[in-house]
C-alpha cells in the first residue's frame, strides 16, 4: 500500500505513522513537508518504507510531478493552515493558501486520471453558527461558517463533492472536531493550557496562573490516536464524495478541563482572560455525532479524556524539562 501524506511534520501525521507501524503489513509512505521537517526520522519505523520530501504545495507543477512519480494508492491530506485564530489575523492569506493547495492536489489527480483514493480532512468549523437545539451535529446540517478558516473548509468540502460527482475522483471528506494528544503544540487551546502549566510546574510552582480566552465554551474533544484510526478506516472504506464527522459525541467545558488539570497535577489554577484570545464570533457549544462514521466503518472512540490529558501533560512536562536543561 502506497500512501502519500501531506503535512507529515504535524502531530496528526506522526500518530498516523505510529498507527501504521502497529499493523502487521508493509507500507510505502511519502511524507510531504514545507519548511519544517518532521521531528521523527525516515527510518524510525523499520518495516515502513518512508521517504520525506520538501514540496511547496502551492506550486502546481511540483505537486503534479510528485503525485505522478510516487503514484500513490491513497492520499491523506493534512497540510493546511489550521488555526482559526490565525484566520482572523490573516484571513485572505489563509483562505487563498489552503484553497490553492487543495486545488493543486485534486487538479493533479484529475489531469493524471488517477484512481487514487484521497481523504480530505476538514473541520467542525464548517458548521459555523448553530443553535443548541441542533446538537449533536450531523453531516446533513447546512454549513454556516463564521470564521475565514471555516469558510475555506466549506469550499474544500464543496470541491470534494464537485470533483467526486463530475470528474469521478475518489475523494472523501471529514469534518474533524477538536482532537488532542501527545505531540500537540501550543497553537491549540489545550496545548496552550498544558504548556503554561508544564512551565510553571517545572519551576516548582503549585499555584498556576493561566492566560486564557473564553473558558465557558463547550467543545467536543477526541484523542488523536482515535482520530487517526478513523482516518485509516475512511481511507479504506469511506464512500466517494461523502462527508463524515470525526468526533466523540461528548461535550467538555474548557473551565472543567482546567479543573481536571488541577487534579492531575495537584495544583491550584487561577485563570486570567486575555482579550486577544477572544474570537469575534464563536459558538458557546459544539458537539458532533459520529453515528454515520460508526455505521459505515465500525469506528468508535476508545481513549478517555482523562487519558488524553494525562498523556499530553506528560509529553509537555518532558518537553519543557528538556528545553530547560539544554537552554
Amino acid at each position: 500500500m502506497r500512501i502519500l501524506i501531506t503535512g507529515i511534520a504535524g502531530f496528526v501525521a506522526r500518530h498516523f505513522m505510529e498507527m501504521l507501524a502497529s499493523h502487521q503489513r508493509q507500507y510505502t509512505v511519502l511524507g510531504i513537508y514545507n519548511a519544517r521537517k518532521p521531528h521523527f526520522s525516515e527510518d524510525v519505523f523499520p518495516h515502513i518504507q518512508t521517504l520525506f520530501r520538501q514540496v511547496n504545495l502551492t506550486d502546481k507543477s511540483k505537486v503534479k510531478t510528485t503525485i505522478q512519480e510516487f503514484n500513490p494508492d491513497y492520499i491523506l491530506h493534512l497540510a493546511s493552515r489550521s488555526s482559526v485564530a490565525y484566520s482572523w489575523h490573516q484571513p485572505g492569506e489563509l483562505v487563498a493558501e489552503n484553497t490553492r493547495i487543495f486545488l493543486n492536489i485534486i487538479e493533479s489527480l484529475r489531469e493524471l486520471q488517477s484512481p487514487c483514493r484521497m481523504l480530505s480532512v476538514g473541520s467542525a468549523e464548517e458548521y459555523g453558527q448553530i443553535d443548541a437545539s441542533q446538537l449533536p451535529l450531523v453531516e446533513t446540517y447546512c454549513t454556516n461558517p463564521v470564521s475565514p478558516y471555516g469558510a475555506a473548509r466549506v469550499l474544500q468540502h464543496n470541491l470534494v463533492s464537485i470533483y467526486a460527482k463530475n470528474f469521478g475522483l475518489n475523494l472523501t471528506h471529514t469534518r474533524s472536531f477538536n482532537h488532542i494528544g501527545p505531540y500537540q503544540n501550543e497553537n491549540f487551546v489545550i496545548g496552550s493550557f498544558i504548556k503554561q502549566i508544564s512551565k510553571q510546574l517545572n519551576n516548582g510552582s503549585k499555584k498556576i496562573q493561566l492566560v486564557v480566552g473564553d473558558i465557558e465554551v463547550i467543545r467536543d474533544f477526541t484523542d488523536v490516536r482515535d482520530v487517526v484510526q478513523a482516518y485509516y478506516q475512511l481511507l479504506l472504506h469511506g464512500k466517494q464524495g461523502e462527508t463524515y464527522n470525526v468526533c466523540s459525541n461528548q461535550g467538555y467545558r474548557l473551565k472543567d478541563l482546567i479543573q481536571l488539570f488541577a487534579q492531575l497535577t495537584d495544583t491550584e489554577i487561577t485563570c486570567h482572560r486575555d482579550p486577544n484570545n477572544l474570537r469575534p464570533s464563536e459558538n458557546k457549544e459544539i458537539i458532533g455525532s459520529y453515528a454515520k462514521l460508526h455505521a459505515e466503518t465500525g469506528w468508535t472512540p476508545k481513549i478517555s479524556i482523562e487519558q488524553s490529558l494525562t498523556d499530553l501533560l506528560n509529553y509537555w512536562k518532558g518537553k519543557v524539562s528538556a528545553e530547560a536543561i539544554h537552554g
